[in-house]
Order: structure tokens, then sequence, then C-alpha cells
């Protein structure tokens, strides 16, 4: 899981607001999905919200079963990792002061 944090590089975070370009990013998570499960994981389970996610908040789930907790583990943390990188999901961080449009 990935949850909202309170600061970014000394500014206070108010809260997150998550756009997507949907039908593509669903595609793309497949692929990665694909592109990762090797042998070994078994079942996947990834959820990516959108709209305003408050701190503390919950932003994306992945979750992998396999027979091998360490295949489960590994492909967990580079599926979070692949899709922060390539599926079409922006993120604007709420400061004190304003708002900032970031990648996911």
């Amino acid at each position: 899981c990935g949850t909202t944090r309170d600061t970014f590089h000394g500014r206070t975070v108010l809260r997150l607001e998550y756009e997507a370009y949907e039908s593509m990013a669903v595609r793309v998570i497949g692929e990665i999905v694909a592109e990762l499960r090797g042998e070994h994981v078994r079942r996947v389970y990834v959820a990516h919200r959108t709209g305003v996610v408050p701190v503390g908040r919950v932003s994306i789930v992945v979750g992998a079963s396999s027979p091998h907790r360490a295949a489960a583990s590994e492909f967990v943390g580079r599926a979070v990792d692949e899709i922060k990188a390539r599926a079409p999901i922006w993120k604007k961080e709420w400061y004190e002061d304003g708002g900032v449009w970031k990648k996911n």
C-alpha cells in the first residue's frame, strides 16, 4: 500500500488529487502485471484511487499471492515502481499555499 504523506520537502501536504486516463491506465497496469508476474506469482490485485485522497489514506494497493513469499514481495515492489513510472496517472499535491501537478 502507498499512503498520502503529510509532508514533502518540508512542506505540509493537505491532500492529493489523482487523475487518470482510465482505460489506458487499466491496460498499462495489465501489461505490467503480465510482464512481472513470473512463474511463482499466482494471483494479483491492483487498485489505484482517483479523485481526492486525504493525508494518511491509501492511494495504491498491490497484492500478490505465491507459494514463495519472496516472489510475491518482489512482485509488489516492482509493480508499484512500474505503475508509478508508466501508468497515465497524475497527482496534484495540495499544500497550504496551493497545489502542484506531478507525474504519479
